[in-house]
C-alpha cells in the first residue's frame, strides 16, 4: 500500500496527544522512548509518534543523534531538530543506517504559520516515492536533483487543529546513499517553492524525520547545524528596488489586499470598486504574493494583474490562489478572484533563481493561437503540430467556474461559445501534461 500523505502530519497531534515529558541533560547518552513525546535532549529538540498498533520506540543518542525501531506498525515517525526552524539554515546530517525495504522515508519536514504550511525535504524512501503527485519542476542542489511538488490537505490534522492547508514538496530524484556525512541547503528549497509563489510563513519546529508506515524497519540518524545560507538562486539583485504595480478592485470598497515579497509586507491598500493601479517599490526578494486580509459578507476581490519592473503577471494564469472558491471549497488556481482570505503567488521577484530551478514549463504550449478575441459565435485555438494526442479546453467564467470542457488536437479547432453569456472568460488549454490560460471575451 502507498504511504499516506498523512504520515507526518502526525507530527501535529504530538502536542495534543499525552506526551510524556522526558528532561534529559548532557550526561545523558540514551533514552529510549515508547511512547509518544517531544521535548528537548542533548541541545536539540525532540517529537516521536505512533498510531500505537505494533511496537515503536526512538531511542536518543548524544548530541543530534537517535535512532528508531519499528514492528508492525500503522504509522510511526520522529526525528531531532530544532524547536523554532528557519529558512536559511544548512542541515547536516548522516544516516547511518535506513531501512529502505519497507514503506519508509527519510526527511527535513516542518510546519509553519500564516500561512499554515506543511513541507517536506525527502532525501531517501522504502517501497513507495512520495507524494505520487505530478511534479511541476525541479531544483538542483547539494549534489542531487529534486522534484517540487505542492499538494492540499483539506480538513485535515495540524498543528493549529483540523485545517485546510498546502503541502510544499522537495523529492530527490534518486535516494541519498546512507553512511556519509551530507548536507541540506533548505533556503535553495525555499527559494524554489517560492518561485512558484509558494511562500512559507514563521517557522515553528524543523526535524530530521524517519517515518514507516505499515511496515517494519528502522534507522540511525545524526543531524548538526551546518551553517546557514540564502541559497544559491536567490542572491542576485537584493540592492537595488523592484517596481510593482497591482491591478485591483474590490466588491463592497472595504477590502484590504498586502503586496508580499519573501517574509516582507511590502504594502497593504484597501481597494475602491472601480479596478485602480496601486504601485510600490521594495528591495525585498523571494516570492510574490497578493494577500487578501480582511474577508466578510459582501466583500470580493478581483485582481487583474501585477507588474514586476514593467513585465505583467496575470493572474488567471497562476497556479497558486488559496483564496478562490472553486469546488466548493476555499483554494485553486486559474482565476482573477479572492473570495477567501489568502494569497495569489506570482512567481519570484528575483529572476536569477532560473540558475538552480528549472520549470516543466510549457513549451508546445508556448505558442496556442486564440482567435478571434472578441468573438460572438467561435473561437479558433491553433495548437502546435508538435503536440502529440489529445488535449482539452476548459472554459470557466471570470470567477473559476467551470463551464465546458472540449477535446482539442494539434492543428485547428473550433469551439463553439454562441451558448455563452456575453462577458469575460478563461480559457484554459491541457496538452502533454502542460497547461496554459488565455482570457477571451463573448459579445453578441
Amino acid at each position: 500500500m502507498k504511504m499516506k500523505t498523512t504520515k507526518l502530519l502526525a507530527l501535529g497531534r504530538w502536542c495534543l496527544a499525552g506526551c510524556v515529558a522526558i528532561f534529559a541533560t548532557s550526561q545523558l547518552q540514551a533514552q529510549q522512548i515508547c511512547n509518544n513525546s517531544t521535548g528537548t535532549n542533548n541541545g536539540y529538540y525532540y517529537t516521536w509518534w505512533s498510531d500505537g498498533q505494533g511496537s515503536a520506540c526512538i531511542t536518543l543518542g548524544s548530541g543530534g543523534n537517535y535512532s528508531t525501531t519499528w514492528t508492525n506498525v500503522g504509522n510511526c515517525v520522529g526525528g531531532k531538530g530544532w524547536q523554532t526552524g528557519t529558512s536559511n539554515r544548512v542541515i547536516g546530517y548522516n544516516a547511518g543506517y535506513f531501512n529502505q525495504s519497507g514503506n519508509t522515508y527519510l526527511a527535513l519536514y516542518g510546519w509553519t504559520t500564516s500561512p499554515l504550511v506543511e513541507y517536506y525535504v525527502v532525501e531517501s524512501w522504502g517501497t513507495w516515492r512520495p507524494p505520487g503527485a505530478t511534479s511541476v519542476g525541479t531544483v538542483t542542489t547539494d549534489g542531487g536533483t529534486y522534484d517540487l511538488y505542492r499538494t492540499q490537505r483539506v480538513n485535515q490534522p495540524s498543528i493549529q487543529g483540523t485545517a485546510t492547508f498546502y503541502q510544499y514538496w522537495s523529492v530527490r530524484t534518486s535516494k541519498k546513499a546512507t553512511g556519509s556525512n551530507a548536507t541540506i541547503t533548505f533556503a535553495n528549497h525555499v527559494n524554489a517553492w517560492a518561485s512558484r509563489g509558494w511562500n512559507l510563513g514563521t517557522h515553528s519546529y524543523q526535524v530530521m524525520g524517519t517515518e514507516g508506515y505499515q511496515s517494519s524497519g528502522g534507522s540511525n540518524v545524526t543531524i548538526w547545524d551546518a551553517g546557514s545560507s540564502s541559497g544559491g538562486g536567490n542572491t542576485g539583485g537584493g540592492s537595488g528596488s523592484v517596481n510593482y504595480t497591482v491591478r485591483a478592485r474590490g466588491t463592497s470598497g472595504a477590502e484590504q489586499i498586502t503586496l508580499r515579497v519573501g517574509n516582507t509586507n511590502v504594502r497593504t491598500w484597501t481597494l475602491t470598486t472601480s479596478m485602480a493601479n496601486y504601485s510600490v517599490s521594495s528591495s525585498a526578494t523571494g516570492g510574490i504574493t497578493i494577500n487578501y486580509n480582511n474577508d466578510a459578507t459582501g466583500r470580493d476581490v478581483q485582481v487583474d494583474y501585477i507588474t514586476v519592473n514593467g513585465s505583467a503577471r496575470q493572474a488567471e494564469n497562476q497556479t497558486s490562489n488559496t483564496a478562490v472558491w472553486q469546488n466548493n471549497s476555499c483554494g485553486g488556481s486559474n482565476s482573477e478572484w479572492m473570495h477567501c482570505n489568502g494569497y495569489i503567488g506570482f512567481g519570484n521577484s528575483n529572476r536569477e533563481i532560473k540558475t538552480i530551478i528549472t520549470s516543466k514549463g510549457n513549451t508546445v504550449l508556448d505558442d496556442v493561437n486564440v482567435f478571434p478575441n472578441p468573438s460572438s459565435d467561435v473561437l479558433f485555438v491553433d495548437l502546435s503540430n508538435e503536440v502529440k494526442g489529445s488535449g482539452k479546453a476548459l472554459i470557466f467564467d471570470i470567477k473559476g467556474s467551470l463551464l465546458k470542457t472540449l477535446c482539442i488536437e494539434a492543428g485547428r479547432n473550433t469551439l463553439q461559445i454562441n451558448d455563452l453569456e456575453s462577458g469575460t472568460y478563461l480559457l484554459k488549454i491541457s496538452a502533454d501534461g502542460q497547461e496554459t490560460t488565455k482570457k477571451f471575451s463573448k459579445q453578441k
